[in-house]
Parts: structure tokens; sequence; C-alpha cells
């Protein structure tokens, strides 16, 4: 690997040390991490924040021998127990025994091919000495005890695919701890869960860390968690290790300067004024039943979305949100009822008039396609446009989403969350659609730039003339940003109305349960 780092004396007293870590482009530019350092001592946990862009997950991943794809460590040295990440015969040495990673999303890390219990049962014998067949099931049961999870023989036989978000999220959790690292490395764990669950994961993970005397070093964008697993933290800006200290409140998030609907610091964000709706205007769903396999999904959903109008979707995990977002979409089959566009007839492109913005913009770019092909390519085989048009109209939508023309040449793993989820936006605006559906498009970025992905999608309402469902569980940003808010439950509507009704004054116990596990009541609702 280029700039491989080198392997220094191992400090027993220090458990990982980073030194005048850079890392960057490997075609060259500005590095992503410059000049960090840092060091861990065996039950010490360091937070880290800062904006999305600012090095954070890259000095996470460094830890674990990883990088982006398309950036190599330009220099600077690191060493986890005396030895190297970045080398192989190390790496295998260091990996699930003495450091263990969990991400963004945990659950990606499961196979969806093999059954809880053989899975965590091939971790233990990967990476400890438990040998036995009889020892390795007694440490596969202590494991999913140890995550509150049940460790019978139905649960054991389980797939992923036949687990809540919560308990996917909890079974990854166990396989990071099969081997008892010395050392966690936690980027954002719970940052794709509703609060609910987003509460229990945090709860778990403190236990976990002030348990006996492994180390940890915890990205995160919530100080309050963080102030109470972790005393240290470092803040980084440009790449830069700007500070260290306790951790604090972040400063109030200040609006875009391209926003229509910021307010003065501190304020709530207004929402976007919505367009005067017209009764036959809008996107109507109606008796909309969803299964999956066997399993019935959804249940009787109905609402109705006027055009130019933001509609929120809240519900805890497992309560049906991203497969109605995918219904709506067309990209999961309707058992039974409809949903419905009824407006001018036609998007603008020759696309389906809704289009799906989902959660995951890593997942939903193909990492070796440059932004230039991602956004030329449904314009011309949607959009019709010759190659030339498809390159100047893929500068304009850039431009729409804030992001400037030297993006195009860079790939998806080169790029900040907030500009891939920009780039995912501007794909597909692409195909010309009239309703956005949004699903938990800002719960992997940080606070200041979800707020700015919020503000442009209040600037495409606005400018556009859009429709959009926003999927969320963020009861903060649906309360100022919807018009109107649906509760979903076991598939099923529970409550529905004006925002300022339903997130102040719920009617019913599930909304006034996620409003509980969110902070408390939600700020008063602009008018």
């Amino acid at each position: 690997m280029t700039g491989r780092v080198t392997v220094g004396a191992s400090d027993a007293a220090t458990l990982a040390e980073i030194s005048g870590l850079t890392v960057g482009p490997a075609a060259g530019g500005p590095p992503v991490l410059r000049e960090a350092s840092l060091s861990l001592s065996p039950g010490q946990v360091l937070g880290v924040v800062g904006r999305s862009g600012s090095g954070k997950s890259s000095l996470a991943h460094s830890l674990v021998g990883h990088t982006r794809p398309g950036l190599v460590v330009r220099a600077g040295t690191i060493r986890v127990a005396g030895l190297d990440p970045f080398d192989r015969a190390d790496a295998r040495r260091l990996r699930g025994g003495t450091v263990s990673f969990l991400g963004q999303d945990p659950a990606s890390s499961l196979n969806p091919a093999l059954r809880v219990g053989p899975q965590i049962a091939e971790a233990v014998r990967l990476r400890s000495t438990a040998a036995g067949r009889e020892d390795v099931r007694a440490r596969v049961e202590e494991l999913l005890l140890s995550v509150r999870l049940p460790a019978d023989r139905d649960f054991r036989r389980r797939l992923p695919r036949q687990l809540s978000g919560g308990q996917a999220q909890r079974v990854a959790l166990a396989l990071a701890l099969a081997g008892r690292p010395g050392l966690l490395v936690l980027d954002e764990p719970t940052s794709g869960l509703d609060p609910v669950l987003a509460d229990g994961m945090r709860g778990l993970l403190a236990e976990i860390l002030r348990a006996g005397d492994r180390a940890a070093l915890l990205v995160s964008h919530d100080p309050a968690w963080l102030g109470s697993v972790s005393g240290d933290v470092i803040r980084l800006e440009g790449g830069r290790i700007v500070g260290r200290g306790s951790p604090v409140a972040p400063s109030p998030v200040q609006p875009s300067r391209a926003s229509s609907a910021g307010g003065a610091p501190g304020e709530a964000p207004r929402r976007a004024p919505a367009a005067q709706p017209v009764a036959a205007d809008g996107l109507f769903v109606r008796g909309l039943h969803a299964r999956h396999g066997r399993s019935a999904v959804l249940h009787d959903v109905s609402l109705t979305v006027p055009a130019g109008s933001c509609t929120a979707v809240v519900g805890a995990s497992g309560s049906g949100k991203t497969t109605l977002a995918r219904c709506l979409a067309g990209l999961h089959p309707r058992a039974a009822g409809s949903a419905e566009w009824r407006g001018d007839g036609t998007p603008r492109g020759r696309g389906a008039p809704v289009q799906l913005v989902a959660q995951d913009a890593r997942g939903a770019l193909n990492p070796r396609e440059s932004v230039s092909a991602a956004l030329t390519r449904p314009l011309r085989g949607v959009g019709g446009r010759s190659a030339r048009d498809a390159s100047d109209e893929a500068v304009r939508l850039l431009g729409l989403v804030g992001l400037e023309a030297d993006v195009l040449g860079r790939r998806p793993g080169e790029l900040s969350g907030g500009q891939r989820q920009r780039v995912a936006l501007a794909r597909t605006l692409a195909a010309g659609p009239r309703v956005l559906v949004c699903d938990e498009i800002t719960s992997a970025l940080d606070p200041e730039t979800a707020a700015r992905v919020l503000d442009l999608l209040d600037e495409l309402r606005r400018t556009l003339g859009l429709t959009v469902v926003m999927v969320t569980h963020d009861l903060a940003a649906a309360a100022s940003r919807a018009d109107q808010v649906v509760v979903l439950d076991e598939g099923r509507v529970v409550e529905a109305g004006r925002a300022d009704r339903v997130l102040v004054n719920p009617r019913h116990a599930v909304t006034r349960g996620l409003l509980a596990h969110g902070g408390g009541p939600v700020l008063t609702v602009p008018k």
C-alpha cells in the first residue's frame, strides 16, 4: 500500500497510538486527514466530534488498517498493541481479537445467508480460545445475553432478514465482542436507528464501555452521550485536530445562505411555504398493503400528500416506514391498494413521477463510477439528452444541490457524507420527478450538515415545486420542516395530521412514546 506506516516500539501503557497521520486521495489533492496524533490507554474512551467531511471516519478507520476507496496514508505512524494495522500479517493478528470496528450500519456486517448462532459461533472460533463445541455454544449464548438478546435455540436459528433493526445492530455488536477485543472503534453506530432503538443501543454501549479495561474510540454527533461515557473528546475541522477537552453541546446550527427556510441563529428552521394544494393534485395512497415473503408489513395504509407540501413519516424501527417509501416509489410490490400521483400528469423527464432518495447514499452510488457518469447516465437514458446536453445538465444539477463542477471527476469514496447525499439527490433530480421520497437521508450526517440538506429540500420545493415525503426518526426535523405527520406502528397508520398538532399534542401512545425517547416535547412548531 502506498505510504504504509512504520511500526515503532510498543509502550506497555499505551494500547493504540497515532502520530502525524495524513490521509489523502491517491491521485493527489488536499488531504482529508492532516497530521493527526492521539494515544489510547486501556480503559480510556476517547470521543471524536466534527462536521461531515472533517476526517472523523478516516481517523477511526485507520485504527483497523482501512481507508476509503481512492485514499491512501501519505505520512505518519500507527501502532495498535505495537503492531501495524496496515500490514497484512499484523492486521490478521489484530482484527477481532485486539481491535474490533462497529460502523454507521453495523447490521450490514452480517452474512445474510448465515443464521445468528452459527454466525457468532464462527467469529468465536476465529477470534477466541474457545475450542470445543460446548465451549463455543456457551460463549455464543453469553454474547447474546450480554447484548440483551434471547439466547434460546429459536433466536439462534434466525436469519438476519428475520431480525428487527435493533436486533440486527445488537447481533453485529455481539460479533464485534466475540474475540474480547481490547479496543473498540465505534463510528456512529446508532445513526440509522429511531429514537427508541438509538436510546437502547447507546445505553447498551455505555454499559459495555464502562465495564473492564477496554479502550474505545467513539465517533458521535451526540455530545450528551459522549459526556456519559467519556470525559475526553477531540474535535476535527478540515481534517485537523483543532481541540481537545470535555464534551460540550454543539453550537447552534446556522442555515446555509442559499436557504429560504432559515431563521436567526439558534432558531428552529422555518418550513418552506408549501404551494397552495389543489384538491386533485398530489400523491394519493389508498388501502395499501405490502408483504415481505409471507409476513404482512403494511396494513391498509392511506394518506394524501398535497402537491408542493412535505409530509413526514415517523415510527419505531420495524414499523414499515422504509417499506412504505419503497412502495411509493414502485420499488416494492403492493399486495393490495394503490399509490398514485395526480397533477400535471407527467414528470419533467421520462422517469416515474415518484423517485426515492435512499438512506445509504454510499450504497446507492456505484463506488467505481464517477459523479459525472452517475448523473449523465439517467439524463441520457431517462431524459433522452445528448452527451453534451447531459454534461451541461449535470453541472446545473450539482449547482442546484450546492456542489461545484469539480466534483464531477470524483468517485463516491472521495466525497464526504454530506457531498455523497447531495450527489444522490442530484441523480434523483435527473429523472425529473414530481415527488421526492426521502428515506432517512440525514441519519448519518452531523447536525449542521443535516440541517443544510434539509434546507436544500426546502429550497427545491420552493424553486421546483416538488412534493416531499420525508421518512425520518428526527422528530425535531419533522416538526420544523413538515406540513403534516404520519405515525406508523406495526405497519398501520396510528395517527396523522398537521405537524403542529401531532408533535405538540399527540393523541396516540405510540406518538407519545416516540416523543419521550426523542428527548421530551418537540420544539414549538412554526405556524
